[in-house]
């Protein structure tokens, strides 16, 4: 975690995500000079999800086999929170125990851009997914003024990414059968 610098000292809102690895990737946060996290797998089928940052370590589950539900919990093994697909919807529901809740959602139909909104805060931020960038796949934007209100900003971004991941990874699936 000492590899990582603190998300309170990132100057610029654009960040991006660079790929590392072809048959196990990870996925590191960058501004172009630092890294602010990572997200890497647990195991080879990846069902656990872990997302580091310079703070904390974030782990991510299925609430159940068949579940839609993923569970935040963090290296103890004790619950942060859940993240709920909708269903016939493209959003997707944070809920973490401190009382902060927020959505996932593509705004437009033929977008690229995957946003995280909130009632209380507005628009956190947005992770849009690069047209032919393997190395460099999903840009993010992040506002700086709400850095400092909200917790756990690496998170956030990070499952951002992970949610897109996973959808990818359903849409090649259901291509290929």
């Amino acid at each position: 975690m000492e590899q990582f610098r603190s998300f309170d000292q990132l100057r610029t809102n654009q960040l991006i995500i660079i790929r590392n690895g072809f048959f196990r990737p990870s996925f590191e946060l960058s501004d172009g000079q630092f890294s602010y996290g990572k997200l890497s797998y647990g195991n080879i089928w990846k069902t656990t999800m872990i997302l580091e940052s310079a703070q904390k370590t974030w782990v991510i589950k299925r609430k159940a086999f068949f579940s839609r539900t993923l569970l935040i919990k963090d290296t103890y093994d004790i619950e942060l929170g859940e993240v709920t697909p909708e269903i016939l919807t493209r959003k997707v529901k944070l809920s973490m125990n401190n009382g902060f809740d927020a959505i996932y959602a593509y705004k437009k139909l033929f977008t690229r851009t995957f946003s995280l909104t909130s009632d209380q805060y507005g628009d956190i931020l947005s992770v849009k997914t690069a047209m032919w960038g393997f190395k460099k796949p999903f840009e993010v934007s992040v506002d700086l003024d709400k850095l400092k209100t909200i917790p756990d900003m690496p998170l956030l971004v990070l499952l951002g990414v992970n949610l897109i991941l996973i959808k990818q990874a359903q849409a090649a699936a259901a291509a290929g059968s």
